[in-house]
């Protein structure tokens, strides 16, 4: 994948170590952020979605913006955005972040769904189809499976 500048400014999000374990780098506010507000982009190379059916391309920072089908985003390249560094903590009372498409601009966003205190970790749901994915599932705790099997988001 070639190599992205990150030209995304914010003084309202850092990357660190995330609060969860073997989760690595998370994205925490720095200041108080409102329900509704937009904290981040989610962007990246843009890519073929047939090209990823067809088994061409695999990454963990996929995403499929609403309103077209046929491009993906991925964000795999650290240097990408703010948004590929937002964990699941696969719990609906963490999660306070929702991804926003915009059909016309194929690109995302990442908005607050609930206020976050500065300081606070920020957490979004990558949906359960996305851990099901056998070599995603199979690394879950026995806990975090169960978070999975029981819950559809």
């Amino acid at each position: 994948m070639p190599y992205i500048y990150f030209a995304e400014n914010s003084d309202i999000v850092e990357i660190k170590p995330s609060k969860l374990t073997n989760a690595g780098d998370g994205l925490f506010a720095t200041k108080s952020i409102k329900k509704d507000e937009f904290i981040c982009w989610y962007s990246g190379v843009y890519l073929s979605k047939e090209f990823i059916e067809n088994g061409y391309y695999e990454s963990d920072y996929l995403f499929q913006p609403r309103g077209r089908n046929k491009l993906v985003i991925d964000a795999s390249d650290p240097n990408s955005c703010y948004g590929r560094y937002i964990n699941d903590s696969l719990s609906k009372m963490k999660k306070n972040s929702d991804f926003e498409s915009y059909a016309d601009t194929h690109s995302a966003a990442i908005i607050a769904t609930k206020n976050i205190r500065k300081g606070s970790e920020i957490y979004i749901s990558y949906g359960n189809n996305f851990w099901r994915e056998p070599r995603l599932y199979n690394k879950l705790s026995v806990a975090d499976k169960q978070h999975v099997d029981d819950d559809d988001t």
